[in-house]
């Protein structure tokens, strides 16, 4: 099992356990085999120094998959950023708009976007609010590279249908997937090979998401899709 959506490090918006050694637990106690990460310094800090920390935990504990963050504010540009970041080993590059607010019509963004599709990185982002997917979708198009959505929740579902339909570049995680019914309405409306397998652990609870999807009335193959397959595909061409 593969899980698209973890961090580590600490969460000043409250309290709450996200150290690294609660998250490789939680990876082991489920039987996680391979999980994205990255340090939350890079969130809420200094973007560089958090990109050093993701990488010094890869180093030291394999089955964590290096993602890089960028905060789009402290970026000026013109460095070739993002191909530096995948020839370190970061497999993806993740942005947290919501928390650090900027809108998807933002420049350094689109700039950031331009440099992951000329490596060819995947990109992560959250999308929170109802119009916000379709923002994200609207700034990206053009451009081939994958989008994965965090945190979709149930207030989005229908608009995260409606960009997926149209624009197969891109996918979500489901960590927002708490019901069966969640993940049987996206596989029959875009398919499992849209649906990335993620937690948001140690912030949420690893089963909130993963329980619902083993209750949900799916077939092994779509099953296969979203906890491994999906991920392995987008990450290393598999």
């Amino acid at each position: 099992m593969i899980d698209s959506d973890t961090i580590f490090g600490f969460w000043p918006r409250w309290r709450a356990d996200v150290s690294l050694e609660v998250l490789l637990k939680v990876m082991e106690e489920h039987g996680v085999d391979r999980f994205l990460s990255l340090s939350t310094t890079g969130i809420f800090y200094d973007y560089e120094e958090g990109n050093e920390e993701t990488l010094r935990a890869a180093e030291r504990n394999p089955e964590l998959v290096p993602v890089a963050t960028v905060d789009p504010r402290k970026y000026s540009g013109g460095k070739g950023l993002v191909r530096k970041l995948s020839e370190e080993g970061f497999k993806a590059l993740r942005f947290f708009p919501d928390l650090q607010a900027w809108p998807f019509t933002y420049e350094p963004f689109l700039e950031l976007l331009r440099e992951a599709e000329e490596v060819g990185m995947p990109v992560m982002t959250s999308a929170p609010g109802l119009g916000r997917i379709t923002e994200l979708a609207r700034a990206t198009d053009g451009h081939g590279v994958p989008v994965v959505v965090t945190g979709v929740n149930y207030n989005q579902f229908s608009e995260a249908i409606a960009v997926m339909r149209s624009r197969d570049n891109f996918y979500i995680t489901t960590s927002l997937l708490d019901t069966p019914d969640a993940y049987e309405a996206f596989v029959r409306e875009v398919g499992a090979g849209r649906l990335m397998f993620g937690s948001y652990s140690p912030l949420h609870y690893f089963s909130s998401s993963f329980l619902a999807l083993e209750k949900a009335e799916l077939g092994d193959e779509d099953r296969r899709l979203i906890l491994r397959e999906n991920a392995e595909r987008l990450l290393w061409g598999r």
